[in-house]
């Protein structure tokens, strides 16, 4: 890929996903201030993205994804005040998520998925309340889910499976009323599910499968008419079964202590 793409300072928009490109970001790209959106996804692009980008004013979308990138998250990001999308999934990150990425005032999307990432989930990101996508499942993050995450108005993707997460499932989830998607899968959630769910009347697909969950299944999640998809196994859930009269296309509620009558799904 060649290093000196921005050289003459008037790149606009460089897509290149979807190839077999090999070597690092152009190092160009960093002060090419005139950039609005990149997309190198799906290369074999490598080295250390920690200060491959600068400053960009302009800048609004950027997928890293699928690749073997390593290094740091820059907390520059969120110094770019039009950045809308932040996309570097399935690379080899580390370290933690900065939090200064709660001050990128217009950030929708951010996909952090398939890395290495540790540290806690930063409270700031409840300052993101354009957010409608955060996915950062399948990292090595610990610590409880922020109670701030309530503040996420617009959310409608909840993705943070597959990490080191514990402690209660905080009741300000219950709070993301737009929300289609929530996966807490393979954590350690202790103590019950959140009577307060049954304010995610728009969710589609819920997964608390493999945790340490107790207690019993809220009644209330057989009030979620869009709910089509409910993973509750491997948990330690006891007690009688709702009667989920929804529209649920699949169940998984097996290894858990439950009782009573299986939902009767059409």
């Amino acid at each position: 890929m060649p290093q000196q793409i921005c050289i003459g300072g008037s790149l606009r928009k460089f897509a290149a996903n979807g190839n077999s490109f090999t070597g690092s970001v152009p190092k160009s790209l960093k002060n090419c201030s005139s950039l609005t959106r990149v997309n190198l996804s799906g290369n074999r692009l490598s080295g250390n993205i920690s200060d491959a980008f600068g400053v960009h004013p302009k800048l609004d979308f950027v997928d890293l994804s699928n690749n073997n990138f390593y290094g740091h998250i820059s907390p520059n990001w969120a110094k770019c005040p039009s950045l809308t999308s932040l996309k570097i999934s399935n690379n080899n990150l580390s370290g933690g998520i900065p939090p200064e990425l709660g001050w990128a005032p217009m950030l929708q999307e951010l996909v952090l998925f398939s890395n290495h990432l540790t540290g806690k989930i930063p409270k700031e990101l409840g300052n993101l309340t354009s957010l409608f996508d955060l996915s950062i499942g399948d990292n090595e993050l610990f610590g409880n889910i922020p109670t701030e995450i309530g503040a996420l108005s617009r959310l409608e993707n909840l993705e943070l499976a597959a990490n080191n997460l514990g402690g209660p499932i905080p009741k300000q989830v219950g709070e993301l009323h737009k929300l289609l998607y929530l996966n807490l899968s393979k954590n350690e959630f202790t103590e019950s599910i959140p009577s307060e769910f049954n304010q995610l009347q728009s969710l589609q697909d819920l997964d608390l499968g493999r945790n340490l969950l107790n207690g019993k299944i809220p009644a209330e999640l057989a009030t979620l008419q869009r709910l089509e998809t409910l993973n509750l196994s491997h948990n330690n859930l006891s007690g009688t079964i709702p009667d989920f009269k929804n529209s649920l296309a699949n169940v998984d509620i097996s290894n858990n202590q439950l009782e009573g009558s299986i939902p009767n799904i059409p």
